[in-house]
């Protein structure tokens, strides 16, 4: 065989071997890590006694692998256990109603938003709070690790008395409400009100206080930001369904 001949038999070894290995990595599963305990986002729908995870993000997290050709696999983890398991490399992106703070995206990026957000408290149905104002001396739960937490340790500066008492579970939350010991829960708009629907003898009060933006968060330098955001561009349409069916309806 010829040195020509070599060369060329080589090089296409090498280009089939590339193309065997792009191929490989198209079919590798995204790993997309959530907290399925944040309805209508990310829950399970323990009604019927099913264990998958579910709701707003779910559908947008599908919609987003059909768009980048990629099959995704979804792990559970605590929210406080999100950003960690990204910076690890525990997973590829995660999904749970994030806001992309200027000091969340010191650990991770982020992608465009997908979806806007406005706070709101759960209290119980007899509670006379009507704002955030008037939560002076008074016990606030709100998921740890949440903007919501964030949000809430800025009020304690500016309110006297406050108190913030972070929980891993939005079910804890709900619990320590009915039973008295905290006195409202901060959360989303969208979300509260189906925890309120689900939850006798309680009611919600929307604050008079500008949304927050939602993100997709990932490891620092991912190659995934750039498709997920050409991807989201072209996902409005999508999005505005997913919503009908979940938030909006």
């Amino acid at each position: 065989m010829s040195v020509r001949l070599f060369c060329i038999g080589l090089c296409l070894i090498t280009l089939v071997g590339c193309g065997e290995k792009k191929d490989t990595e198209a079919q590798k599963p995204i790993i997309v890590i959530t907290s399925p305990d944040n309805p209508p986002f990310e829950f399970k729908d323990t009604a019927t006694g099913g264990d998958k995870v579910i709701g707003f993000d779910m559908d947008v997290i599908q919609k987003l692998s059909e768009r980048l050709g990629r099959p995704i696999k979804v792990v559970e983890a605590d929210f406080s256990a999100l950003i960690p398991s990204l910076q690890s490399g525990r997973a590829d992106m995660a999904i749970a109603e994030f806001s992309p703070t200027d000091e969340r995206r010191k650990s991770v990026d982020f992608s465009d938003s997908y979806f806007r957000n406005k706070p709101a408290l759960l209290v119980l149905e007899n509670s006379t709070l009507t704002s955030e104002k008037e939560l002076s001396d008074k016990k606030l739960g709100v998921q740890l690790g949440s903007s919501h937490e964030a949000l809430a340790h800025k009020w304690v500066k500016t309110i006297p008395g406050l108190s913030v008492i972070s929980l891993n579970k939005v079910g804890d939350l709900v619990q320590e409400l009915k039973s008295g010991r905290i006195q409202a829960i901060l959360m989303g708009d969208s979300i509260v009100h189906k925890v309120a629907a689900s939850t006798p003898g309680v009611k919600v009060i929307i604050l008079d206080t500008p949304g927050e933006e939602k993100a997709i968060a990932f490891p620092k330098g991912s190659p995934l930001v750039a498709p997920t955001n050409e991807a989201l561009k072209k996902m409005k349409s999508d999005l505005e369904k997913i919503a009908e069916k979940w938030i909006t309806q």
